[in-house]
C-alpha cells in the first residue's frame, strides 16, 4: 500500500465577456488513483493561465463567439525538472446560418523532456522531443437540415528530426425522415519522421562495460478509420442502432536510433522487425427500450475481428480481405436497469 497525494488550486473570473483562469495542478510520485480511474502519469506540477473572451448575445455576424489563449508550464514534482511549456490559441463561432467554425493553434517553443518514453521506470533517461507548431480546425453545418456535414483538418511540424504530419476528417449525415438517420465518418491521420520507442537492447550486457541501449525508431505512421452508423427511432420509447467500424493503423520504421545520455537520438546498429500492421473490424447492433421512467432494457450484439502483424499490407481492400479470413468474436448482452422510487415504495 502506497500513500500519495494530488490537488488543484485555481482562481478565476467566470462571468462577463472577459474571463480568466489561473491554476496549478500537482501530483506526487506516489499518487496512484488507477483503482478509481486512469492516470497517464503522476509526479508532475502543471501551472497555467487561460484568458478568454465570450460573446453570449447574437450580433450582426455571429450567434455566439469565443476565443481563448492558454499558457501552460509543466515540471516533475520530485525535483522540478522541466517537462514542457506551450501556448494554445483557439476560437469558436456559430454563424447566422448556424454553421459552426472552430480553429486552434499550438506552439511549443522549447524542446520537451519526455521522462517516460524510454520505459526505464526511474526517470533517468528522458527523451528530448522537438519544438513544434501545430494548427487545425473544423466546421459543421446546420444539423436542423436533412443533410449536414462536418469537415476538419490539421497539421504539425516537428523540426528536430524533420517530422511533420497532417490529419483530416469528413463526416456527412443524412436525416432521411423523423425516424431514420445515417452518418458516415472518414478519418485520416498520417505522421512522417515520427519518433517512437521500440525496445530495450540488452545485448550490450554481455560486453564490458555492460550497457543497455534504449532503441527508438524514426518512422512513418498511417491511420485510417471508416465508420458507418444508422439509427431508427421506433417510437418515443424504443430505438434501434447499427454501427460498422473498420480501422487500419500502420507503423513503418525507417531507421533505428539509440537514446543518448543527453536525451537526443543517435545512429544505432540495431536490427529488428518492428513494423506494425494492425486492423480491426467491429459491428454493433443495439436495441433500447425505456419501459418505465428512469428504466431501460438494452439488447446488444457485437462482432469483432482484430489482426496485428509486422508485414505491411498497403491497400485497405487487401487488409479488409485479410481481416475477414480470421476468427471472429461474437457477443450478445442484455442489460436491464430499473429505477426504484423510494417514495412510491413507501406508499
Amino acid at each position: 500500500l502506497t500513500k500519495g497525494f494530488a490537488g488543484m488550486l485555481a482562481v478565476g473570473k467566470t462571468n462577463g465577456n472577459y474571463q480568466f483562469d489561473l491554476y496549478t495542478i500537482f501530483e506526487d510520485d506516489k499518487y496512484n488513483p488507477n483503482d478509481l480511474g486512469f492516470l497517464y502519469s503522476n509526479n508532475e506540477i502543471t501551472n497555467g493561465v487561460v484568458l478568454s473572451y465570450h460573446q453570449f448575445n447574437e450580433n450582426k455576424r455571429f450567434i455566439n463567439f469565443a476565443s481563448a489563449i492558454e499558457i501552460e508550464h509543466q515540471t516533475l514534482f520530485t525535483d522540478q525538472k522541466f517537462v514542457d511549456f506551450h501556448y494554445q490559441l483557439e476560437a469558436h463561432a456559430t454563424l447566422k446560418n448556424y454553421t459552426t467554425i472552430f480553429m486552434r493553434a499550438n506552439l511549443n517553443p522549447y524542446e520537451k523532456s519526455d521522462f517516460y518514453e524510454a520505459r526505464t521506470g526511474d526517470l533517468t533517461h528522458p527523451l528530448k522531443r522537438s519544438k513544434s507548431i501545430a494548427g487545425g480546425g473544423w466546421f459543421s453545418t446546420d444539423y436542423r437540415k436533412k443533410l449536414a456535414i462536418d469537415i476538419g483538418a490539421g497539421g504539425v511540424l516537428n523540426p528536430l528530426y524533420k517530422g511533420y504530419g497532417y490529419n483530416y476528417r469528413i463526416s456527412p449525415r443524412w436525416r432521411i425522415n423523423d425516424n431514420i438517420s445515417l452518418r458516415y465518418v472518414l478519418s485520416i491521420k498520417n505522421r512522417y519522421n515520427d519518433i517512437g520507442f521500440v525496445t530495450n537492447d540488452t545485448s550490450g550486457l554481455f560486453i564490458y562495460p555492460p550497457q543497455v541501449d534504449y532503441i527508438f525508431a524514426k518512422r512513418n505512421t498511417n491511420m485510417i478509420t471508416n465508420v458507418l452508423s444508422a439509427d431508427y427511432i421506433v417510437n418515443n420509447k424504443m430505438d434501434l442502432s447499427i454501427k460498422l467500424r473498420y480501422h487500419m493503423d500502420q507503423v513503418k520504421n525507417l531507421e533505428f536510433k539509440a537514446l543518448g545520455d543527453d536525451g537526443y537520438l543517435y545512429e544505432s546498429n540495431y536490427i529488428g522487425e518492428h513494423n506494425i500492421n494492425y486492423t480491426t473490424w467491429t459491428s454493433d447492433i443495439a436495441f433500447n427500450w425505456w419501459f418505465a421512467p428512469g428504466s431501460q432494457m438494452s439488447l446488444v450484439w457485437k462482432n469483432a475481428i482484430d489482426n496485428e502483424d509486422n508485414i505491411l499490407i498497403n491497400h485497405w481492400a487487401d487488409n479488409l480481405e485479410e481481416s475477414f479470413n480470421l476468427a471472429q468474436q461474437n457477443s450478445l448482452s442484455l442489460k436491464v436497469i430499473y429505477y426504484l422510487d423510494y417514495l412510491y415504495l413507501r406508499k
